[in-house]
């Protein structure tokens, strides 16, 4: 009975190996889907910084030709 004590143990070596082979994947593909939001987000933040940015460069450049409106204003008066 030696050569089947041999094959069980060789069995559960194998369904151990496979087994944490299967974690291993199951890891790999959360860690992408995860990598995969994580860009959608970064970039929607970019898009979002971005547009913030150039209005606030539109808002400073209409407060400045406000600005130099008055003051030409106020040398007219």
């Amino acid at each position: 009975m030696e050569p089947a004590d041999g094959r069980v143990i060789l069995f559960i070596l194998i369904g151990l190996a496979v087994f944490a082979l299967g974690r291993r994947f199951q890891a790999m593909i959360i860690m992408r889907q995860v990598y995969k939001q994580s860009a959608r987000q970064v970039m929607a933040r970019r898009t979002t910084a971005h547009n913030a940015a150039k209005s606030m460069i539109g808002i400073t450049l209409v407060v400045i030709f406000v600005i130099w409106l008055v003051l030409n204003l106020n040398r007219i008066m």
